[in-house]
């Protein structure tokens, strides 16, 4: 008896867990079968996709090139100089690996200094002349913004286009679907 009202009671808890599981798994269907009936739109018409990388789109105008050429040119004295040090220092290496076993300690120690000076200016000039670059870049690319964007809106309009993604984050995308020389011949025309 003890064993008919055990199986009586695994029977009741198996009906439980079972009404339960069933419960759920129509709950899962209900919100799944919900789901893709509010997507009608959305899987009976194909989204027109496209990829843009804006930073070649820019770089690729025949403005933003003269502009960065004319930004390099402006800094050459400055790249020059640290050049200049770059070179000053290693000749000052080289003297003291080949000539500091005869050099007095003080001798020695004095192109040490005059050495690591050398170092700490070009490091010092070497990120200044960066930072100046990347920021004359910055406010050319941040002038030319306007005009990318209306090109963008223009052709994403003229093309039907539904989206749009960055080129460097997708892993493949066939040629017809890069937007990038458009843009950039697009621009090239504005000028």
């Amino acid at each position: 008896m003890k064993l008919n009202s055990s199986s009586s009671l695994s029977d009741k808890s198996f009906k439980q867990e079972l009404t339960v599981f069933n419960k759920k798994t129509l709950l899962t269907l209900v919100f799944i079968s919900s789901l893709a009936l509010s997507l009608p739109a959305f899987s009976a018409t194909a989204q027109r996709i496209a990829v843009l990388d804006l930073q070649e789109a820019m770089m690729s105008t025949d403005k933003i090139s003269r502009a960065f050429e004319e930004i390099d040119r402006q800094l050459s004295s400055e790249e020059s100089r640290i050049r200049q040090l770059a070179e000053e220092g290693r000749s000052l290496q080289q003297r003291l690996q080949r000539d500091g076993d005869v050099m007095s300690e003080s001798e020695r120690t004095r192109l040490t200094q005059e050495m690591q000076q050398k170092v700490q200016e070009y490091q010092q000039r070497g990120n200044q002349l960066q930072q100046r670059q990347q920021q004359m870049r910055q406010q050319v690319v941040n002038d030319n913004r306007p005009q990318l964007e209306r090109v963008v809106n223009e052709l994403l309009e003229e093309h039907n286009i539904d989206i749009l993604l960055d080129r460097q984050a997708v892993h493949f995308a066939k040629p017809q679907f890069d937007l990038t020389p458009v843009v950039a011949d697009k621009l090239n025309e504005l000028e």
